[in-house]
């Protein structure tokens, strides 16, 4: 159906508020503050989110930690968080697709949508990501926020069948997940092992799951009841040669890794079938050791994968209503965000921590 551009003045929001509280980041290796900050203003293009949830992310601990900055991503003060997902208050000028009220989460990743890249369906490696990257809660503002300004194109309707705080997570660790899984090429009736059943792995179970695949989970004895309740096939913990025990299986034809641990990863290898992708997700800088000469004899890949693209997401977001696939998630109040972040630092998160506004 189509829509009319609505202008909407700053009086007429659904508040009148010129001020919002925030967790900033004041710099590297520094606790957030809660803060009040000016509501953003909107540009050409703009919307303005009032934000109902926003996902916790191990991504968040790196920016606090200085991951980025070698990478070119030093902002700070920043307002972090990249799955934020609430309600359109407000449109700035050019915005035709958008209604006040209209229930969105925000794609982080702020493409060309020009470059190269973009125009072949691969906004992950954007030509900006290199020269002027915009990613929100890394290098722009983000989502530990009352509100959110975004570029009204990277704003994704939200299935009426998802609330805020099981919607939140698709936006990075979810689409993260499936975009790995399509990076793979997985099939139905093929075999993925997912190393790693945390914030990101609890979702590529049912993920891999909805798509029809048979799957493995690799993880710690803690959580081998949650892995066959999120409807894992088999279990692997995480002790001795966990790719000689997947081998033992029949192998995987895509092994999924969501892991920072470089051993594990290395271990897994053998696991990989003939013709089979191995999808790393997990930001570490520490090495990897591979042998080329088993690649080459078996046509193997190892494939990095960061996210999916907007048009994934929505896709996965369809296939979360079709097959009721849900985070499993603990929620906290904006002003407990230092809190959350020392758990996720102390593995004490169980899965997926979200953020509502108090």
């Amino acid at each position: 159906m189509a829509t009319t551009t609505v202008a909407v003045d700053r009086a007429t929001r659904s508040t009148a508020r010129e001020t919002m509280r925030a967790a900033v980041l004041p710099e590297v290796n520094r606790k957030l503050e809660m803060s009040s900050v000016a509501i953003p203003k909107l540009g050409h293009g703009d919307a303005l989110l009032e934000v109902e949830a926003c996902g916790v992310c191990h991504t968040d601990l790196h920016v606090a930690d200085g991951f980025f900055r070698p990478f070119g991503f030093d902002k700070f003060p920043i307002v972090l968080g990249h799955e934020a997902v609430g309600r359109v208050v407000e449109i700035g000028e050019g915005v035709t697709h958008l209604n006040v009220g209209d229930r969105a989460g925000m794609y982080f990743c702020f493409s060309c949508g020009l470059c190269r890249n973009c125009l072949i369906g691969k906004e992950t490696a954007c030509a900006t990501l290199l020269t002027a990257p915009q990613l929100a809660g890394i290098n722009v503002d983000g989502g530990y926020a009352e509100y959110l300004r975004v570029p009204a194109k990277h704003l994704l309707p939200i299935p009426d069948q998802l609330d805020a705080v099981d919607a939140a997570p698709f936006f990075c660790g979810g689409v993260t997940m499936y975009g790995g899984l399509k990076a793979a090429g997985l099939q139905a009736h093929q075999r993925v092992a997912i190393l790693g059943i945390g914030g990101l792995g609890h979702l590529g179970i049912q993920i891999a799951k909805a798509m029809g695949a048979e799957v493995i989970a690799i993880t710690s004895k803690e959580k081998v009841g949650d892995a066959r309740e999120l409807g894992a096939d088999a279990v692997i913990t995480r002790n001795g040669d966990i790719g000689a025990q997947l081998m033992e299986l029949g192998g995987a034809d895509v092994i999924l890794s969501t892991t920072l641990d470089t051993a594990d990863i290395n271990k897994v290898m053998q696991g990989l079938r003939p013709l089979g992708a191995y999808v790393l997700t997990g930001m570490t800088m520490d090495p990897l050791t591979i042998t080329p000469a088993p690649f080459a004899l078996f046509q193997q890949r190892v494939i990095g994968s960061i996210i999916g693209t907007r048009a994934d997401l929505q896709e996965l977001l369809d296939l979360a209503v079709r097959h009721d696939i849900r985070p499993k998630t603990e929620v906290y109040k904006l002003d407990e965000a230092n809190t959350v972040h020392e758990k996720l630092r102390n593995q004490q998160v169980r899965l997926r921590a979200v953020l509502t506004p108090n």
